[in-house]
């Protein structure tokens, strides 16, 4: 094989810069997954008109779905659910006007359970590191290339300690 034909070639154009795919071209790609679009994008829509027709309360309510002119809202709370509940005749008289086709509004509350508290790791250094610190800080030449090192060190071992 001669040293000027060379059978390597990249898989891109090294001026091509990889372009970020957001969540509506992945689901775009699958047909499956296509099909559900126009279905979300309708509930998404129905969701801000909820939300502009009740701002205070429908803020923490969430469209479920609408199936035979019928709305299903998920709502957190009892207490919320009862408040929602009376203003139903504005809110349904209001998507009316904006054009929805719903008969009735159906309310169901779903607890939204709080996260999981996260782990706390111990980040506590034994005794023994934090006299090894002390030490390389005395051991350290006084030179301007390592004054922020040393710095860093006596902050470490301050912070630990807490001396100042």
């Amino acid at each position: 094989m001669s040293k000027t034909s060379s059978t390597f070639r990249p898989a891109r154009n090294p001026a091509q810069r990889p372009v970020a795919r957001d969540a509506s071209d992945f689901l775009q790609g699958n047909e499956k997954l296509a099909s559900l679009l126009p279905a979300a994008a309708r509930l998404a829509d129905l969701q801000r008109e909820c939300v502009k027709l009740l701002p205070t309360q429908f803020i923490h309510c969430t469209v479920l779905q609408i199936t035979d002119g019928q709305l299903t809202v998920a709502v957190p709370n009892a207490a919320l659910a009862t408040r929602v509940k009376q203003l139903l005749p504005k809110l349904h008289s209001g998507l009316i006007e904006k054009g929805w086709q719903i008969q009735g509004i159906k309310l169901k509350i779903q607890v939204i359970a709080p996260p999981l508290p996260r782990a706390v790791r111990d980040l506590s250094l034994p005794g023994g590191a934090l006299t090894s610190f002390a030490a390389l800080d005395l051991s350290l030449e006084t030179h301007p290339r390592n004054a922020a090192l040393k710095e860093a060190i006596r902050a470490l071992v301050a912070r630990r300690t807490g001396k100042k």
